[in-house]
């Protein structure tokens, strides 16, 4: 798992968002991978990014629809309702969620998926890997947004024209097979309307160096 120092290097999500190019050609790239019958309901493929710095020992987790930083232990004794949520392209944990009961548990992606993906994307990329969403109804979205005050990052289900327009960031998407080619395709599932806030970056001795992926795809990540 990424500890705060390496979570608070990630990029922040409008950085993330910019530096995502090229859509297009990647989904194509993805799309038969994470079409597989036995992947397309368990996981999407997430925009790897932050929203607020971590201190020491906090990890970003979601209860229901709100993610906030909460002291966890260390791995070996992480409580057992709380599950990684989200990995980087090298398969390497920086969210979490609390599950109410053992059947809503859902394991890692396993190790084949992560190698073929950071295969496609390379481990530095800014795409990742996170549980798939509750689908919802034709012409509704998933949309997340911030309390800095609280550093708190709220899911909503708000109309698919919310996200519309040049404040929105697309984080989430999800493969599904056309019902007219019968190919796999990769559509949108969740976005933030989030307004800029003022974040302190990491002190100098918390910095990683930062260097472009082989991929074009955005910043190495830690």
């Amino acid at each position: 798992m990424l500890d705060h120092i390496g979570y608070n290097n990630l990029l922040m999500i409008m950085e993330a968002d910019k530096t995502f190019k090229h859509r297009q050609q990647w989904f194509q790239k993805l799309a038969p991978l994470l079409g597989r019958a036995e992947i397309r309901d368990k996981y999407n493929l997430c925009l790897v990014h932050r929203h607020f710095n971590l201190q020491p020992g906090e990890r970003m987790v979601a209860t229901g629809l709100i993610t906030q930083p909460e002291v966890v232990p260390a791995s070996d004794s992480t409580p057992s309702d709380i599950i990684p949520s989200s990995w980087t392209a090298a398969g390497i944990p920086f969210e979490w969620k609390r599950v109410k009961a053992i059947e809503e548990i859902v394991a890692p992606p396993p190790a084949e998926l992560v190698q073929e993906f950071s295969e496609i994307v390379g481990e530095g990329s800014i795409l990742g890997l996170s549980l798939a969403q509750d689908p919802l109804p034709e012409g509704e979205i998933w949309c997340e947004h911030s309390n800095p005050d609280l550093r708190q990052h709220i899911l909503e289900i708000q109309p698919v024209e919310t996200l519309s327009g040049g404040e929105a960031s697309d984080t989430c998407w999800k493969v599904k097979i056309s019902s007219d080619s019968g190919q796999a395709e990769v559509i949108f599932v969740n976005g933030c309307k989030c307004a800029p806030h003022d974040t302190h970056q990491p002190p100098p001795e918390e910095r990683l160096f930062v260097g472009t992926s082989r991929f074009g795809l955005g910043p190495l990540l830690p």
